[in-house]
């Protein structure tokens, strides 16, 4: 399919300005031919308006009409075939393999979402009916407004331009400006092309979507400060989310910002599951360290445990396969650049020793750092929180402590995370629920037996945890409840029955589940 590198301005080709860039092979680190242009204020500006006016319209769109638009939106996606996947590939060095998987997952929440809608509960209608002294109150769910989401360097398919964000809001009835992320501007464009043709086939109005590109971050900047926006769905940095919701703070009418900004996502190792399962557990780590060259949100990247000999020899044999494990691709020189920072930082704190890697891979064709291991104890995490900066790459730290006193009181000095795992064995059941439970304080995924890469696309996931993992903590990016980011009760009181939506009359047309005075029920009053 022939690319333009244009932005997509409610549908209509757009590229009012003179500044371009071009994408880059992290593989031959070669830029490609097509410049693409960053998008102006103008622009900008445009795409918000249409969104503001789309959203006029599809305010009144009943969820099968949108549910029908999303599985159209899926489809379109399916149509690109393999350009799709060649293209993406070509942008980020991930491999045909796993960008096929992400485009089934990226399909598959959408049609999640689709079936979402159709089923109804999301509404989540509540009705406390009049009696003695009370009103008739009536509550369910409506959509914010404009959305806008910045897509991810990571995951091109399902957390960019028709990623969970996207899905959520247009699922939630809200209008999307998509920020392309630059480090896949083709891939995006594809994208773009794919919503476009799901919004004229279901007849929706041309601002349900619009694509900007930039490589900066003004486009950015824009659309926050942009007041027909109503919230921001955000995946990436700490620096750009907490930037975001700075801007988004400053406005005059501040605005919901849903950022996922990384974690270090603390795993913690018993001495008894070591004895029963050391060697199982390091080829399981190193494994979730090295998946996607590390490049996740969930790498597990603290590794908290008892200081002893069984743990130096856990340590060590995790050392010796990570040196053996082949070092992967990075998706651009920003990661490279980023993570080399991140590293340095580290290793140039007292007591951290970096047992292997800690340096980028300068003579390689591609983009690539050393997989690398570093050292620390619960003293130094305690008194030194830059030692919970991301690593955004194969990259782990061991935080070896006195004791399990030791242990939790490292515990208790962590930032927010994602999530946190434990390893233990049943026999220990009865001493390890304090320290789960505390670990349940900082997260809000908790792993037991397990590695945190890996999310699951399902009504009980819970992607998101205490800042700086997230702005948000209440909410997910992942999975069914994501859609609550872009929505809001609204209570009705006394209003007239002929007035109020069907999911909240009295004969309950749409048979969906109410709370109806404390009681669950799907028929009418």
């Amino acid at each position: 399919m022939p690319l333009t590198g244009q932005n997509y301005i409610a549908s209509e080709l757009s590229a009012e300005g003179s500044d371009v860039f071009f994408s880059v092979d992290p593989r031959s680190k070669a830029s490609g031919s097509l410049p693409f242009h960053n998008a102006t204020r103008a622009e900008v500006d445009r795409a918000v308006a249409a969104a503001v006016a789309a959203f006029g319209e599809i305010r009144h769109y009943p969820s099968s009409k949108i549910a029908g638009f999303l599985d159209e939106v899926a489809e379109q996606i399916e149509a690109l075939g393999d350009d799709l996947l060649h293209t993406a590939d070509s942008e980020t060095g991930l491999g045909l393999p796993r960008l096929t998987g992400e485009r089934a997952r990226t399909t598959g929440q959408i049609r999640a979402f689709a079936n979402l809608l159709r089923e109804g509960s999301y509404l989540r209608p509540i009705i406390n009916t009049e009696g003695p002294g009370q009103p008739a109150i009536k509550q369910m769910q409506f959509p914010l407004g404009p959305v806008a989401v910045f897509a991810a360097s990571n995951f091109p398919f399902a957390f960019a331009v028709a990623g969970g964000d996207t899905a959520s809001a247009l699922a939630a009835g809200c209008p999307v400006a998509v920020k392309a992320h630059p480090g896949h501007p083709a891939t995006s464009e594809l994208f773009a092309v794919a919503l476009n043709a799901a919004v004229a086939a279901q007849g929706f109005p041309a601002g349900t979507f619009s694509l900007l590109q930039g490589n900066g971050i003004n486009v950015g900047q824009w659309l926050v400060e942009n007041d027909g926006i109503e919230a921001v769905g955000f995946t990436g940095s700490l620096r750009g989310g907490r930037a975001i919701y700075d801007a988004a703070s400053r406005r005059p009418r501040p605005i919901p910002v849903y950022a996922e900004m990384g974690s270090v996502n603390p795993v913690v190792i018993t001495q008894a599951a070591l004895a029963a399962r050391a060697e199982e557990i390091a080829e399981g780590l190193v494994g979730s360290v090295t998946m996607g060259t590390g490049q996740f949100c969930t790498n597990p990247g603290l590794i908290l445990l008892e200081d002893s000999g069984a743990s130096r020899d856990f340590i060590s044999a995790v050392t010796q396969k990570m040196e053996a494990a082949p070092a992967g691709v990075l998706l651009n020189e920003a990661i490279a650049a980023g993570l080399q920072s991140a590293v340095s930082g580290t290793a140039t704190r007292p007591q951290i020793e970096v047992l292997t890697g800690g340096e980028a891979i300068s003579e390689s064709e591609y983009f690539c750092y050393r997989n690398t291991v570093m050292q620390t104890t619960a003293a130094a995490i305690r008194a030194d929180d830059r030692l919970q900066v991301e690593h955004f790459g194969p990259v782990t730290l061991f935080v070896l402590c006195q004791d399990m006193d030791d242990l939790g009181a490292a515990v208790d000095a962590l930032e927010g995370n994602l999530t946190s795992t434990v390893h233990a064995e049943e026999t220990e059941l009865d001493s390890i629920g304090d320290l789960l439970h505390q670990l349940r304080e900082k997260a809000g995924r908790v792993i037991w037996n397990g590695f945190p890469t890996g999310v699951a696309v399902v009504h009980a996931m819970q992607h998101g945890g205490p800042y700086p993992a997230t702005t948000a903590p209440g909410t997910t990016s992942v999975g069914m409840n994501a859609i609550y980011r872009f929505m809001r009760p609204i209570a009705f009181q006394n209003v007239p029955e002929a007035l109020l939506p069907a999911a909240l009359q009295d004969a309950n047309p749409l048979g969906i589940l109410r709370l109806v005075d404390d009681v669950y029920t799907d028929g009418a009053i």
